[in-house]
Parts: C-alpha cells; sequence; structure tokens
C-alpha cells in the first residue's frame, strides 16, 4: 500500500531536518567568488576547479556509505525515504539502512561513463534511493518526454523519442513534474564535475572511452551527450534539461538535500547553490559574463525556494525585498504542491481544495 502523508509545514519539515543532520555543511562565504566576470568555458571550467576535488563515499549499504548519505538526504519528517522513482516510499529507522524494494540508482547512468566504479559512479549529487522495479525499467536512458511506446514504472514514463539527425528512435525516461529540476540539476553537475576541461581535457572518469561514451546504440549516452565541447550535451538534451531547470525551481526538500551530502562529500552543486548559473553555460545567458550582483544563492533570504530562478535586475533587491514566508513547496500524500499565501497549488498550477 503507498505511504500516504500527512500534511506538513515547511517550518516542522526544516526543524526536523536539522535535528536528524545536526552538523548541515552551509555554503562558505565567497565560495564562488572566483567565477564573477566569467563566461562560457572559463566559467564551467572554474566551477569544475571548486567542486572535482570532494570526498568519495564508499557505495552501498551500512555506516559510512552512500545509505547512511540517503538516511539524512532522502528521509522525511516522518521518516520515509523519498523515493522520486515512485510513490510507493518506504521507511527507514536508522543510517545506513536500505529502504524496503530500493535499490542505488545512478540517474545519470554509469554505463555513460563504461561503468568504472570511480568518483562518478559514488558521487551522492546523481544517486538516488529508487524503486528496484522503476529503476529496472528506466535502464540506461536519458531524461526526455517519450511520444510513443509508452509505458510508466513507478512514477516514471518510459517511451521513445525520434531524433531527426540520426534518424532513429531511442529510449527515454521522463519523472514526475515535481522532480523535474532535480534531475535537471544534478546532470548540470555531473557534466560540470565530471565533463571536459574546455580545452579539451579528458576527466580521467571519461578515461575508458576518451570521452562520454557514443559507441554503442544500446547505451542512453549515445543519444544524449557529446565529446566535441565543454557543453557535453546533444542539443536536443540540453532543450530538455534548461526547460525543466526552469520549470521546476530549487526547492527546500533539494536544498537540504545538497546542505547533507555535501556533509559528506564537501562539495557543492552549483546549480542548486546559484542556479541561474545553468543559463549562462546551456541557456539565455550563454555567451555573457557572469555578474554575481545579480544572482541570488538560494541561501540567501531573499530566495523564494519553488518560485525563484536567483536573478535579480537590480542588487539592492536583495536586501529591500519583502519576503512572502507563506510561499513554499511542500510534500502531502506523496504529491509536491504550492502554498501561496492561504492557496494551495498543484505544481502545475491547479488549486487544491
Amino acid at each position: 500500500m503507498a505511504h500516504i502523508k500527512h500534511q506538513t509545514s515547511y517550518i516542522l519539515f526544516a526543524l526536523l531536518f536539522v535535528a536528524q543532520i545536526g552538523f548541515a555543511e552551509v555554503l562558505p562565504d565567497g565560495f564562488y567568488n572566483k567565477i564573477n566576470g566569467l563566461q562560457d568555458g572559463q566559467l564551467k571550467d572554474t566551477l569544475k576547479s571548486l567542486i572535482r576535488d570532494h570526498t568519495a563515499i564508499s557505495y552501498g549499504s551500512g555506516t559510512g556509505k552512500t545509505w547512511e548519505v540517503f538516511f539524512y538526504s532522502d528521509r522525511d519528517e516522518e521518516g520515509y525515504i523519498m523515493d522520486m522513482y515512485c510513490d510507493d516510499w518506504k521507511k527507514v529507522t536508522s543510517p545506513g539502512q536500505v529502504a524496503a524494494g530500493c535499490n542505488i540508482e545512478h540517474s545519470f547512468a554509469k554505463s555513460w561513463w563504461g561503468g568504472s566504479e570511480n568518483d562518478a559512479y559514488k558521487d551522492c549529487y546523481h544517486l538516488n534511493p529508487s524503486n528496484s522495479t522503476a529503476n529496472s525499467a528506466r535502464s540506461n536512458y536519458p531524461l526526455g518526454v517519450p511520444v510513443k511506446e509508452i509505458k510508466t514504472a513507478g512514477s516514471l514514463r518510459v517511451g521513445k523519442i525520434h531524433h531527426d539527425s540520426l534518424n532513429v528512435d531511442f529510449w527515454v525516461f521522463e519523472p514526475k513534474d515535481e522532480y523535474k529540476g532535480d534531475f535537471a540539476r544534478a546532470y548540470f553537475y555531473m557534466a560540470t564535475c565530471y565533463g571536459h576541461w574546455s580545452n579539451g581535457t579528458i576527466d580521467p572518469v571519461l578515461s575508458k572511452y576518451n570521452g562520454w561514451r557514443i559507441n554503442n546504440k544500446d547505451v542512453g549516452s549515445k543519444f544524449a551527450m557529446q565529446n566535441d565541447n565543454y557543453l557535453e550535451f546533444q542539443p536536443w538534451e540540453q532543450e530538455v534539461l534548461i526547460q525543466w531547470h526552469r520549470q521546476d525551481p530549487v526547492s527546500v526538500k533539494e536544498i537540504h538535500r545538497m546542505d547533507a551530502v555535501s556533509d559528506f562529500q564537501h562539495n557543492r552543486n552549483p546549480f542548486i547553490d546559484y542556479p541561474y548559473l545553468a543559463e549562462y553555460i546551456w541557456g539565455e545567458k550563454a555567451g555573457q559574463t557572469v555578474e554575481m550582483i545579480h544572482l541570488v544563492s538560494s541561501s540567501d533570504e531573499a530566495f523564494i525556494p519553488g518560485t525563484s530562478n536567483g536573478w535579480t535586475d537590480i542588487a539592492d533587491d536583495i536586501e529591500n525585498t519583502e519576503i512572502p514566508t507563506q510561499n513554499y513547496k511542500f510534500l502531502r500524500s506523496g504529491q509536491l504542491l504550492i502554498r501561496v499565501g492561504d492557496q494551495i497549488y498543484t505544481i502545475t498550477g491547479q488549486k487544491v481544495q
């Protein structure tokens, strides 16, 4: 039977989450100062240099391993693992315990770099607790919106799309709307942390195939990734990811997850800390230099989780904006909802009675 959750407030969630972690690592002052005035490849290189050197957590269950991280990063206030692949959530009661019927899922499929158990294999920013059936159905497919041969697995939709330039159909998987931004920002992180340097130098993670694996039609990276420049993604995948990044802004859940992972790995996801940075590499600001004065961090008081893209036209807005404290995302019965004042809406804008 699917886990049915009671409505909880953002404040309760936050307090319980902090109580569970106890030592939450926060964004250090000036951590991103080096990116000011940079653009394109230089920007991505500098972000890579900030996050690439981190602690690799041992893979699996038990103390000091992936499932201990999940206990702090992916457990809700009632003790249930927040599975983005399935609405039937399972409870865990101790760090390192495996949630019943769940696997550790590589959202950025491990076959894309050859499956070696390296830093990318163990990186919790793209690892998720996942219902094993949904995990299997997703296979090594990239993110996308299927248009034919569609089937469901857990909360995922799996099916095929058509690639015009290659004149071929291939499989993709689509998460629920409330998690699309989470997955997109995980992909941006992986492409930055383990992708190419802008001069073409290959990260050690990619050494097996001298880049992302694009030599096999049965591995999703052939259709999603390219090795020609620092952008990493094929244009169609880039378009999907940036759209989902805008459509589903950074939420409280996502910020807390990053802080918990950071406690173990001691690095950050720049596209959660400063969501608008993705626009400078893959979006509307590509080719322009970063001006930090215009960026609002998700840790700033002026940032409104679930509604903000992290950009302000006037730097003073950060200090002068009155923050509507009743606007936030929260989970109820496994569904992500948005409260605006006294009214509750679904992620797509329908009022909830």
